[in-house]
């Protein structure tokens, strides 16, 4: 990173809200007193808390200038060989997936659901791979132990630090209007990341949620340019791809959703302009897929970089609740995406990797509940098996959606996808004593096929009982 001269660091100071905040502060701290010394200056920026505040300020200057660059590769060389017969998999799928469109286009009768290049089920089978795959020359230096379906030697953080972490949680209580009332006015008036997570951390109301979010991501006065760019890639739409068709079957499934079926238009467009969004390369934490180009093949990558899958749709609907303008909804989803949502598709031994969560999910599950652990691998039913479709699409379609925007806010909060740790814990904890009495895999979906309702608030409660 370049580092910013002190005359740069001026003029972004000067061009944020809180820097003529602090300054209207201070003269109204000396109103009209004639002398003022070098000592006087120190003790009233001490009692206001200025310098912090200037600190905090700069801090997140420098902290915004730095671009953090794509992931590529990991610091583990096997998951980089993984990445790359992951995507040789996807390249397979695809031409199965575009024979089977052929098909059905010669034969009206025959209707094949199934037109995904990948879900959550062939993620966990592929990750499964690794264990089994443990005698290959490639694979010495990983550990395993046979009662779980992930045990893979990567850096993970303590489960107990994640559960400490969210414990706050079991204290929230409903906050009363005046209450209420003042946090709305905090996002009016923050900027800061930091005192926006720590608003998002505890409770944001839902007529204040946008406006968090854009100041979060810095796009609160920068609609027109939104707007401008979301336009182009509309046009862009005209030109049909083969990827516009799987992403049309996406958006018919989430269209039966009684919460988002109003929005399925608006789905179906941010999605189509996603694929064709060039940005997303160069903004995305992580690269999902190898960015392997193929010879003799009809397709290669869109230009956003990787597949897309079964259930993309999900990511979006939530979002459709925030705003009426879809420039500002896809803005919004894009970001989500590129930040946070693109590590639970991606072989890597990152933290917030669908690999390091669903290690996490099973080593708090073993022991804490290792009746259940143990009862449901004896059955055939792995604890993984159970919450991988939770775990891939945050609970979307599993909870009401201001239950699924706290997650959101979350997730924003820590800047982290571990609340998803929390809640598929909990998820299971809730469903623990029919879950015991299942002899069998045919029992369990028998039990997840019957309505129900989570909530997040219930589920964190659930996390902390053993």
């Amino acid at each position: 990173m370049q580092q910013l001269d002190n005359q740069e660091i001026l003029m972004k100071l000067k061009a944020s809200k809180q820097f003529w905040d602090i300054k209207k502060k201070i003269k109204q701290g000396f109103n009209e007193q004639l002398k003022i010394g070098v000592n006087d200056i120190q003790k009233f920026a001490q009692s206001c808390e200025i310098e912090d505040q200037l600190i905090k300020l700069i801090s997140h200057i420098l902290k915004k200038s730095k671009k953090r660059e794509t992931l590529k590769e990991d610091q583990i060389e096997f998951l980089n060989t993984s990445k790359i017969k992951w995507t040789e998999l996807l390249f397979k799928n695809l031409d199965i997936v575009h024979q089977k469109t052929k098909n059905q286009e010669e034969d009206d009768t025959n209707t094949d659901s199934k037109l995904y290049i990948y879900d959550e089920k062939n993620l966990l089978a592929f990750l499964q791979t690794f264990k089994q795959q443990q005698s290959n020359s490639l694979y010495q230096n990983v550990q395993f132990q046979s009662n779980k379906l992930l045990n893979i030697n990567i850096p993970l953080k303590s489960s107990q630090s994640i559960l400490d972490k969210y414990q706050y949680l079991l204290l929230q209580e409903e906050l009363q209007d005046d209450k209420i009332n003042k946090i709305r006015k905090q996002i009016e008036n923050e900027h800061l990341d930091i005192e926006l997570e720590k608003i998002a951390q505890n409770f944001v109301p839902n007529g204040e949620r946008c406006l968090l979010y854009l100041k979060y991501f810095e796009f609160d006065h920068q609609e027109t340019v939104i707007q401008q760019n979301f336009a182009k890639l509309q046009k862009e739409c005209s030109n049909q791809l083969f990827y516009d068709e799987l992403l049309e079957i996406d958006g018919h499934e989430i269209s039966e959703d009684t919460f988002y079926f109003v929005f399925q238009e608006q789905i179906l467009t941010c999605l189509k302009c996603f694929i064709r969004d060039k940005t997303i390369k160069e903004n995305i934490r992580i690269q999902l897929q190898s960015g392997l180009k193929k010879e003799n093949t009809e397709f290669q990558l869109p230009v956003a970089g990787f597949f897309p899958f079964k259930n993309i749709s999900k990511y979006v609907a939530p979002i459709c609740y925030l705003s009426t303008k879809i420039h500002i909804i896809y803005a919004l989803f894009k970001e989500f995406f590129c930040r946070y949502f693109c590590f639970l598709h991606s072989i890597s031994s990152e933290n917030n990797s669908i690999l390091a969560l669903c290690m996490q999910i099973e080593e708090i599950v073993s022991t804490r509940s290792p009746k259940l652990f143990h009862h449901l691998k004896v059955i055939g039913s792995d604890t993984l098996k159970l919450i991988m479709h939770q775990l891939v699409y945050c609970f979307i379609g599993d909870m009401d959606p201001p239950h699924i925007l706290t997650i959101y806010d979350q997730i924003i909060g820590h800047d982290s996808l571990e609340i998803l740790i929390i809640l598929c814990v909990g998820f299971l904890n809730k469903y623990k004593p029919k879950l015991l009495l299942a002899k069998n895999y045919e029992n369990v979906q028998q039990i997840f096929s019957e309505l129900r309702e989570d909530k997040f608030q219930e589920l964190v409660q659930f996390a902390y009982k053993q």
